[in-house]
Order: C-alpha cells, then sequence, then structure tokens
C-alpha cells in the first residue's frame, strides 16, 4: 500500500507538527500551503512543498502521483476575521474543502482526515461538550467549519473528523489574528499590557499541538469513519492564563480590558472521552506543564522571539 499522504496547510502551525508526527510513523509526506499563514521553515528539511490554494482546482490538479490519504488542516483560523469577512471565510472553510473533497474522491483517496474546531461548533458549553452533543456555531467561522464537516461526511470517503479545541505551543503565530498564549508571551517578553477581550473570566480548553498532532497520527490509520473531541476536558479562565504565563516569566502581568469580541464564545470545554477510550491516544498535556515548555527557552533576557 502507498504510504504518500497529503497534508494541506503542512507548513502552518498545527499543519507542520502534524507533518512531523506523519514523519516519525514512516509516511512519505508532501505538503500543499499557499504560505498566507504558513512558513517553509516550519518544515523539515526534504519535505516537498508544493505553493498553491486549496481554492484553486487548478492547483489542485497539479500535484502528481498517487496518494493513499489527506490530511485537510488549510483554512482560515480567525473568529474575528470571519464576523468581519464572512464571505472569504466561506470561500476557504467551505469551497476549499469542497474542491480538495472533490480531488481526493477522482485521486481514490483512501483516508481524509479533517481538521475541523471544537471551540467554534459547539458554543456556549455549559459542560464539556461530547461529539454527539448538538452543534450551536456563533460565528461564521464555526457555522464554516460545520458545513465543511458536512460535506466530508456526505462525500464517501472513509473519514475521521477532528475537532480540537483551543490549540496552542510551538511555532504559533503571535500577530493580530494568532492565538492568545503566543500574543500574551510576546507582550509579556516586551513588557507590554496583556489586552483582555471582555471580563477575562471566559473559559477556554487548552490542548497542547503535539496531541492534536498525535491524534491526526492516529485518525490517519483508524480503520472507522469517526468524530474525535482532541482536548483537556479542563476549563482555564483568560485571566488564569495571563497570570500562569507571567507567573512562569517571573514577571507580573499588567492588564488592559477591551470590549468583548464578536463571535466570542463564554464557556468552551470539549470532553475528550471518547479519543481517550481508544486506548491509543492520551493523557493530553496539563497546561502548566506545556506552557512550562514552551516559556523555558523565553526566560533568557535576550530571548525576544518566540520559538
Amino acid at each position: 500500500m502507498s504510504r504518500r499522504v497529503l497534508v494541506t496547510g503542512g507548513a502552518g502551525f498545527i499543519g507542520s507538527h502534524i507533518v512531523e508526527a506523519l514523519l516519525a510513523q514512516g509516511w512519505e509526506v508532501e505538503v500543499l500551503d499557499n504560505l498566507s499563514a504558513g512558513s517553509p521553515a516550519n518544515l523539515p528539511l526534504g519535505v516537498p512543498l508544493h505553493r498553491g490554494d486549496i481554492r484553486s482546482p487548478q492547483a489542485l490538479g497539479r500535484l502528481k502521483g498517487r496518494f493513499e490519504a489527506v490530511v485537510h488542516c488549510a483554512g482560515q483560523t480567525s473568529v474575528a476575521f470571519s464576523v468581519r469577512r464572512p464571505d472569504l471565510d466561506w470561500q476557504v472553510n467551505v469551497l476549499g474543502t469542497a474542491n480538495l473533497l472533490l480531488w481526493a474522491a477522482a485521486r481514490k483517496v483512501s483516508r481524509f482526515v479533517f481538521l475541523s474546531s471544537g471551540g467554534a461548533i459547539y458554543g456556549e458549553t455549559p459542560k464539556p461538550a461530547c461529539e454527539d452533543d448538538p452543534p450551536r456555531p456563533l460565528s461564521p467561522y464555526g457555522r464554516h467549519k460545520l458545513l465543511a464537516e458536512i460535506l466530508v461526511r456526505a462525500s464517501g470517503l472513509p473519514h475521521a473528523l477532528l475537532r480540537p479545541a483551543n490549540v496552542y505551543g510551538p511555532r504559533q503565530r503571535a500577530g493580530a489574528e494568532g492565538g492568545v498564549v503566543p500574543i500574551f508571551l510576546e507582550r509579556l517578553l516586551v513588557g507590554r499590557q496583556l489586552e483582555v477581550h471582555g471580563d477575562g473570566l471566559q473559559q477556554r480548553d487548552f490542548v497542547h499541538v503535539a496531541d492534536v498532532a498525535a491524534a491526526a497520527a492516529l485518525a490517519l490509520r483508524w480503520p472507522q469513519d469517526v468524530t474525535w473531541n482532541v482536548a483537556t476536558g479542563r476549563a482555564v479562565t483568560v485571566l488564569e492564563l495571563a497570570h500562569l504565563l507571567a507567573g512562569l516569566l517571573g514577571l507580573e502581568p499588567r492588564l488592559r480590558f477591551l470590549p468583548p469580541r464578536p463571535g466570542d464564545v463564554r464557556r468552551s470545554v470539549l470532553d475528550p472521552s471518547r479519543l481517550l477510550s481508544t486506548g491509543c491516544w492520551g493523557p493530553p498535556l496539563p497546561l502548566e506543564e506545556g506552557l512550562r515548555i514552551l516559556v523555558a527557552p523565553l526566560r533568557c533576557p535576550s530571548a525576544l522571539m518566540l520559538q
């Protein structure tokens, strides 16, 4: 059987960690990425990078040879951006996924793994959300990710749908549309205030990117169609995160409170029991340990750039 796998968005934050995990399991990995958010520097040496956009059937048509599987990580990932530009979010997360599914079906791909979203699809979660809970997305991003899941199920391809919680870890961007962990870290390192949207008591489930990569690698070899939450099941407030990060750096955070962002949920926590029950994944890395690993190389005063 061919061991060749295409990872879309593989030069990005989550995708590049998945590339590393699949290489470690002996897969022949190739990457399709338009480099709008990713970088070739994120990829291990020797991994073929095809520069192209999933919205373009022509870009997909330039991929040659037989691929056994696809791990689809490419996408627009910002809730705030999806509120400002729902049309572009739809083009990337729905139309792009549809194009990729048509290409994969024509190539007779044997497994399709889709990186969806747990935090945005379930909406508010008074209790940790499980995979059978009804989706209640509050943003265009969440609605479009849910629609993309429907397209994957309707494609007829053997598949796995992964719903990660709030992912953090090395190589995550700290720009305006990046994750809260690298944004807070960058500001702490240069002595700036931490900007908190809302009162800071909103709760999130932070999962390390290595656990997401491990779930994707498992999903690729799993024999059934599955939907898995990839999470810790632990609720952490934004204020708790701020103080935890600052404490690891030996600092006291200075906070600036801003209005809540449209589309943000108040509480987003996922139940990873189904994935844990496989016996092949977890337990997930505790947040404190993951942050300590992330912060360790940054404690040096000269470390002004995130790794």
